[in-house]
């Protein structure tokens, strides 16, 4: 057993992702100590030492780096010596956002913990526009116009979906596919607020480097991050990949072409399976989108420090 854990071993022994959260932790820890607990290891027929010894040093790799979620629950660490202190890790050592200046390489593993807090801004034209609030209320309007117009379900728009002879696929997938996006576009923006969030930060990011004024406005409860990485991992992929099979299958059955047939089938079956992987947040769509949203985040940050430093909020010139 070991006498005294690091923060990199403790992560390596509970096998957590590169980038982690508290509930990321706490279900490492919980999966690791019901495999290893006595009475598993009696069904499972494991070595009772050596899995009393690996109970052990789960525990004590989940009080090494349990202090780390203590002040800010919320965070995301980086694995292995990334920046726990932070709302969120980056290998900083791969990063220079030196803007052409004499500055040189910024050492943003020391500038980190020095990020001030946005500073309150006035309530003006700019901050209501630039806000949560408002874009939130115009996305949630503006997807409720579309269900409306769209939802096929709805007494005036249901004969434009009722086709004049027989049912085809294609037929099916304009009916599906009326259903579920407009009703999900309006949901998924009225619960999460992410589509907006994600163009807000892009209207602030824009305006706060042409103006050289830091914009920053966000909920007053939101934790710093990047809407695009929660837009990507959070999205409910079975269901928005499903008609786009459907579509694929009425092209197969719709094109006269054979290699077009089987080029159509075939992306028609890889995507079905997908499809189902997905349903149990598996399948290749899923670990694709997981993958990119920790670049996009990755980008984020860097991008967001440029911003702070081009105001001067954040290390220096």
């Amino acid at each position: 057993m070991r006498s005294e854990m690091s923060q990199e071993a403790a992560e390596e022994l509970l096998e957590l992702p590169r980038r982690y959260t508290k509930e990321d932790l706490r279900l490492a820890y919980t999966e690791m100590a019901r495999t290893y607990h006595p009475d598993a290891v009696a069904q499972g027929h494991l070595d009772p030492e050596e899995a009393e010894r690996l109970m052990v040093e789960a525990n004590q790799a989940y009080a090494v780096l349990k202090p780390l979620f203590a002040d800010k629950p919320e965070r995301v660490v980086e694995r292995f010596g990334g920046i726990s202190r932070g709302y969120a890790g980056v290998d900083w050592r791969a990063g220079d956002v030196s803007d052409g200046d004499d500055a040189g390489f910024w050492n943003f593993a020391e500038d980190w913990g020095a990020e001030p807090a946005p500073e309150p801004v006035p309530l003006s034209v700019r901050s209501v526009l630039l806000g949560p609030v408002v874009l939130r209320v115009v996305f949630i309007a503006g997807f409720a116009w579309l269900w409306w117009n769209v939802f096929p379900l709805l007494a005036h728009n249901l004969p434009r979906y009722t086709p004049a002879g027989d049912w085809t696929l294609l037929d099916v997938f304009y009916l599906v596919a009326g259903m579920i996006y407009p009703s999900y576009l309006l949901a998924y923006e009225a619960l999460s607020g992410y589509i907006s969030n994600f163009v807000r930060e892009i209207l602030n990011g824009a305006v706060t480097w042409i103006t050289r004024t830091y914009v920053d406005l966000r909920p007053r409860t939101a934790s710093y991050g990047c809407a695009l990485y929660k837009l990507l991992r959070e999205e409910v992929y079975a269901l928005l990949m499903a008609p786009i099979v459907l579509w694929l299958a009425s092209m197969c059955v719709g094109t006269e072409s054979i290699v077009g047939r089987v080029v159509f089938g075939a992306l028609a079956i890889l995507l079905g399976i997908d499809t189902l992987a997905a349903c149990a947040h598996g399948g290749y769509i899923n670990t694709w989108t997981a993958a990119l949203a920790e670049r996009v985040e990755a980008r984020y940050l860097l991008a967001r420090a440029s911003l702070l430093k081009r105001c001067g909020k954040w290390g220096g010139d």
